[in-house]
């Protein structure tokens, strides 16, 4: 609502027209904001609107955001390649010379095989207690409060995974962190930090992820991890309940979204009649 009353501020909510929000959907959109991102203003500003004419606290006879969405065509998700993520794990080896901020190389390699082998949102992970991981039963419990859809779910913790997160979990351990600690604190374990009795936050997590794509020459992004591991999963459509579980998405075409189209597979399918 704050990006409609700034484009028109002298404007009340019934002076609102569909003529003059289709102007204003010209103005901003691939200038200003994407087609998806609009759908989801469209999305909210219909909700208030629809509330409004329901209470009569606006006299329309349809709300003026019906029928406003713009159809969004499927794009492919940035995922990294088998070489990439060799690239990127390569580079965090404690042979390798990286900038101060990506050192220890342990915890940096903890965080890179986490968001790898899980699949969690960057603000999931930021979010990770000491006490969300078992070690025992290899398990990371993503509280509801951690989710978009607000459910929680369990993520398996995979061999490859275990010996990063025990090593984490013990370096912890040795700064007699309590369970209800921050799981990935760099600011416990880096030299350079100016802020070690804080948590770590989202701009320190953005910083370093700029740091690691300069080191390797790419774009990484905890998302792209998550694309990657969704994606592969989903070269084989059986694993469709995998993905959905290990994403935590609550509705399956969430997750059917990550199939991308392949020729071969196909291919191989109609061979088959």
């Amino acid at each position: 609502m704050r990006l409609l009353t700034a484009e028109y501020p002298y404007l009340s909510p019934s002076d609102i027209s569909q003529e003059l929000i289709l102007d204003w959907r010209k103005k901003i959109v691939d200038i200003r904001i994407k087609p998806v991102t609009w759908n989801n203003y469209n999305r909210h500003l219909k909700a208030i609107y629809s509330f409004a004419i329901k209470t009569e606290l606006l006299d329309f006879k349809q709300n003026p955001f019906n029928g406003l969405f713009i159809r969004v065509g499927k794009h492919q998700k940035k995922t990294f390649t088998n070489t990439q993520i060799n690239t990127i794990i390569y580079a965090l080896d404690e042979n390798i010379i990286l900038p101060p901020i990506l050192k220890p190389h342990w915890f940096i390699s903890a965080l890179i095989m986490t968001l790898r082998y899980t699949a969690i949102r960057r603000s999931q992970l930021l979010k990770l207690k000491i006490s969300n991981v078992n070690l025992n039963n290899k398990t990371i419990y993503i509280n509801p409060e951690m989710n978009k859809n607000h459910d929680y779910h369990i993520v398996p913790i995979s061999n490859q995974l275990y010996p990063y997160l025990e090593k984490l979990i013990m370096e912890l351990k040795k700064k007699k962190q309590p369970d209800n600690a921050q799981l990935f604190n760099l600011n416990l374990f880096s030299e350079t930090t100016r802020i070690k009795r804080e948590d770590m936050n989202q701009n320190q997590l953005t910083y370093i992820f700029r740091i690691i794509s300069k080191c390797v020459k790419f774009p990484v992004s905890p998302h792209r991890f998550r694309h990657t591991a969704a994606t592969q999963l989903m070269q084989n459509p059986e694993n469709v309940y995998v993905a959905q579980k290990l994403l935590g998405h609550k509705d399956i075409k969430t997750t059917l979204g990550y199939i991308e189209y392949d020729v071969d597979m196909i291919r191989k399918q109609v061979d088959m009649l």
